[in-house]
Protein backbone atom coordinates (compact mmCIF):
# COMPACT_ATOMS: atom_id res chain seq x y z
CA UNK A 1 0.00 0.00 0.00
CA UNK A 2 1.35 3.54 -0.93
CA UNK A 3 1.04 6.57 0.72
CA UNK A 4 0.88 10.11 -0.32
CA UNK A 5 4.06 11.16 0.86
CA UNK A 6 3.00 15.05 0.99
CA UNK A 7 -0.23 14.18 2.25
CA UNK A 8 1.42 12.59 5.66
CA UNK A 9 3.04 15.69 5.98
CA UNK A 10 0.35 17.92 5.99
CA UNK A 11 -1.01 15.73 8.57
CA UNK A 12 2.04 15.63 10.08
CA UNK A 13 2.64 19.37 10.26
CA UNK A 14 -1.38 20.00 11.97
CA UNK A 15 -0.12 17.35 14.45
CA UNK A 16 3.41 18.29 15.68
CA UNK A 17 5.06 21.73 15.56
CA UNK A 18 7.63 22.57 12.95
CA UNK A 19 10.00 23.20 15.33
CA UNK A 20 9.81 19.52 16.73
CA UNK A 21 9.20 18.04 13.38
CA UNK A 22 12.78 18.97 12.43
CA UNK A 23 14.00 17.39 15.58
CA UNK A 24 12.24 14.23 14.76
CA UNK A 25 13.60 14.67 11.40
CA UNK A 26 16.85 13.60 12.78
CA UNK A 27 15.77 10.08 13.67
CA UNK A 28 12.94 9.39 11.46
CA UNK A 29 12.83 6.75 8.55
CA UNK A 30 10.51 7.41 5.91
CA UNK A 31 9.13 5.60 2.81
CA UNK A 32 8.44 7.85 -0.52
CA UNK A 33 6.06 6.62 -2.90
CA UNK A 34 8.40 5.28 -5.15
CA UNK A 35 9.93 2.88 -2.74
CA UNK A 36 13.12 5.18 -1.54
CA UNK A 37 13.68 4.94 2.01
CA UNK A 38 15.10 8.41 3.34
CA UNK A 39 17.07 7.78 6.87
CA UNK A 40 17.81 10.61 8.76
CA UNK A 41 17.15 13.53 7.06
CA UNK A 42 20.35 12.47 5.38
CA UNK A 43 20.25 9.00 3.40
CA UNK A 44 18.37 7.40 0.46
CA UNK A 45 18.19 3.88 0.56
CA UNK A 46 17.15 2.40 -3.04
CA UNK A 47 16.99 -1.37 -4.48
CA UNK A 48 17.91 -1.92 -7.55
CA UNK A 49 17.06 -5.57 -8.06
CA UNK A 50 17.31 -8.74 -5.36
CA UNK A 51 20.89 -8.01 -4.42
CA UNK A 52 21.77 -4.62 -5.32
CA UNK A 53 20.67 -1.89 -2.55
CA UNK A 54 22.65 1.38 -3.21
CA UNK A 55 23.20 3.71 -0.48
CA UNK A 56 23.21 7.58 -1.44
CA UNK A 57 22.94 10.96 0.51
CA UNK A 58 20.63 13.93 0.03
CA UNK A 59 22.84 15.64 -2.61
CA UNK A 60 22.48 12.12 -5.04
CA UNK A 61 25.98 10.88 -4.15
CA UNK A 62 25.80 7.22 -4.14
CA UNK A 63 28.12 6.01 -0.27
CA UNK A 64 27.67 2.19 -0.66
CA UNK A 65 26.18 -0.43 -2.12
CA UNK A 66 24.65 -3.56 0.01
CA UNK A 67 23.23 -7.46 -0.83
CA UNK A 68 19.97 -6.47 1.35
CA UNK A 69 18.01 -3.69 3.05
CA UNK A 70 19.20 -5.01 6.74
CA UNK A 71 22.61 -4.42 5.67
CA UNK A 72 22.04 -1.03 4.58
CA UNK A 73 20.18 0.46 6.97
CA UNK A 74 22.79 -0.70 9.69
CA UNK A 75 25.22 0.81 8.16
CA UNK A 76 23.47 3.81 8.10
CA UNK A 77 22.45 4.03 11.63
CA UNK A 78 25.74 3.05 12.61
CA UNK A 79 27.50 6.09 10.44
CA UNK A 80 24.74 8.38 12.12
CA UNK A 81 25.92 8.05 15.17
CA UNK A 82 29.57 8.44 14.38
CA UNK A 83 30.35 4.44 15.16
CA UNK A 84 32.75 4.36 11.51
CA UNK A 85 34.76 1.37 12.45
CA UNK A 86 31.52 -0.36 12.96
CA UNK A 87 30.01 0.60 9.61
CA UNK A 88 33.19 -0.47 7.98
CA UNK A 89 32.48 -3.56 9.39
CA UNK A 90 29.45 -3.47 7.98
CA UNK A 91 30.48 -3.06 4.60
CA UNK A 92 33.34 -5.69 4.72
CA UNK A 93 30.92 -8.15 5.77
CA UNK A 94 28.42 -7.34 3.51
CA UNK A 95 30.89 -7.77 0.55
CA UNK A 96 32.75 -11.00 1.66
CA UNK A 97 29.32 -12.59 2.29
CA UNK A 98 28.34 -12.06 -1.18
CA UNK A 99 31.80 -13.57 -2.28
CA UNK A 100 30.83 -16.89 0.02
CA UNK A 101 27.79 -16.85 -1.21
CA UNK A 102 29.39 -17.15 -4.79
CA UNK A 103 32.12 -19.83 -3.47
CA UNK A 104 29.19 -21.77 -2.00
CA UNK A 105 27.38 -21.68 -5.17
CA UNK A 106 30.72 -22.76 -7.04
CA UNK A 107 31.54 -25.68 -5.18
CA UNK A 108 28.42 -26.98 -4.69
CA UNK A 109 27.84 -27.28 -8.96
CA UNK A 110 31.63 -28.66 -8.78
CA UNK A 111 30.82 -31.25 -5.81
CA UNK A 112 27.83 -32.44 -7.81
CA UNK A 113 29.88 -32.91 -11.47
CA UNK A 114 32.85 -34.41 -10.01
CA UNK A 115 33.57 -37.94 -10.80
CA UNK A 116 36.34 -38.95 -8.50
CA UNK A 117 36.43 -39.61 -5.02
CA UNK A 118 39.42 -37.34 -4.03
CA UNK A 119 38.04 -34.10 -6.46
CA UNK A 120 34.16 -34.73 -4.21
CA UNK A 121 36.03 -35.08 -1.07
CA UNK A 122 37.98 -31.61 -1.97
CA UNK A 123 35.00 -29.87 -3.32
CA UNK A 124 32.82 -30.86 -0.16
CA UNK A 125 35.66 -29.56 2.41
CA UNK A 126 35.35 -26.10 0.58
CA UNK A 127 32.48 -26.37 0.61
CA UNK A 128 31.98 -26.86 4.46
CA UNK A 129 34.38 -24.11 4.98
CA UNK A 130 32.43 -21.71 3.10
CA UNK A 131 29.47 -22.60 4.93
CA UNK A 132 31.30 -21.78 8.55
CA UNK A 133 32.55 -18.86 7.16
CA UNK A 134 28.75 -17.81 5.99
CA UNK A 135 27.69 -18.41 9.19
CA UNK A 136 30.00 -17.03 11.03
CA UNK A 137 29.74 -13.34 8.86
CA UNK A 138 25.93 -14.14 9.11
CA UNK A 139 26.33 -14.19 13.20
CA UNK A 140 28.34 -10.92 13.25
CA UNK A 141 26.27 -8.85 10.98
CA UNK A 142 22.86 -9.99 13.04
CA UNK A 143 24.95 -8.85 16.15
CA UNK A 144 25.94 -4.99 13.96
CA UNK A 145 21.59 -5.10 12.92
CA UNK A 146 20.70 -5.79 16.58
CA UNK A 147 22.90 -3.49 17.81
CA UNK A 148 22.13 -0.38 15.36
CA UNK A 149 18.64 -1.23 16.16
CA UNK A 150 19.05 -1.01 20.07
CA UNK A 151 21.24 2.57 19.51
CA UNK A 152 18.35 3.82 16.81
CA UNK A 153 15.71 2.92 19.45
CA UNK A 154 17.18 4.70 22.15
CA UNK A 155 18.09 7.76 19.38
CA UNK A 156 14.43 7.74 18.67
CA UNK A 157 13.12 7.57 22.85
CA UNK A 158 15.55 10.60 23.38
CA UNK A 159 13.99 12.73 20.88
CA UNK A 160 10.40 12.23 21.59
Amino acid sequence: MRVDVNKIDRKLDKMIKTSEFSKLQDVVIFQDTNGTYSLFNKYHIKKKDTNDVVVSLNNGDDVNSFCNMKNAVCWCVLDKIGKYQLANRVIDLDMHLSSVEVHITIHSRLFKKAKKTEDKLIYLAKLNQDKLQQKAMSEELSKYIQDSYVWQQKRFSSKT
